[in-house]
C-alpha cells in the first residue's frame, strides 16, 4: 500500500539510504545527497523545523517534506510549500518530487504527485497548485499531466503545471 508519511526525527537509516539514490536533478534539490550519515539527524531536524516555519531564511516558505512509502518502504519523496513567493512561482513552485533512482518507471512519481496534491489542500492550500517541471524532463511531464495537470505557460528553463 503507498501513502505519504511526513519527516520524522526518529527517521533512519533506511530513509537516508533513499536519499542517496536521488541525485540532484531537473531542478530537484536533494540536499541530504552525499551526506554523510552523521549529519542526517540535523538534516531530519531541519526539516521538521521547515514545516512549522521555523528557522526559515528570507527567501523560504514553510515547506514540508514527505516519504512515498510502500509497505513500510521509503521510495520517494517530496517537498510540499505551503505558499508561493513571487520567486517560487518562476522556479518551484508549490511541490518537488523526486523517486529513488532504482525504482523509476514504477508508477511512484504519479502516486506521489497525486498524495502531494492531496495534502497540498488537507494542509488548507485553496488557491490553484503549481508544479514547475524542466522541459526535457518527460517522465515528470508525464506525471504532471496524468495526475489533471493544466500546461499554462512553457520557457526555456521551465514548463508551469496548474492543478484546481
Amino acid at each position: 500500500m503507498l501513502y505519504l508519511q511526513p519527516v520524522s526525527l526518529t527517521d533512519g537509516k533506511e530513509f537516508y539510504d533513499m536519499l542517496q539514490r536521488v541525485p540532484p536533478e531537473h531542478g530537484f534539490e536533494n540536499s541530504a545527497y552525499q551526506m554523510e550519515y552523521a549529519a542526517f539527524p540535523a538534516w531530519l531536524e531541519k526539516c521538521v523545523n521547515m514545516a512549522q516555519g521555523i528557522g526559515l531564511e528570507d527567501w523560504q516558505v514553510p515547506s514540508g517534506t514527505y516519504w512515498l512509502m510502500d509497505d513500510g518502504v521509503p521510495v520517494a519523496m517530496g517537498k510540499l510549500r505551503h505558499y508561493l513567493t513571487d520567486a517560487l512561482r518562476e522556479r518551484g513552485g508549490h511541490i518537488g518530487y523526486a523517486v529513488d533512482g532504482t525504482l523509476r518507471g514504477r508508477g511512484y512519481g504519479r502516486a506521489l504527485l497525486r498524495l502531494l496534491l492531496d495534502e497540498a489542500r488537507q494542509i488548507g492550500i485553496t488557491e490553484e497548485i503549481l508544479v514547475t517541471v524542466n522541459p526535457g524532463n518527460v517522465p515528470s511531464r508525464r506525471v504532471a499531466e496524468a495526475n489533471g495537470g493544466q500546461l499554462r505557460r512553457e520557457t526555456e528553463e521551465h514548463v508551469y503545471y496548474w492543478f484546481t
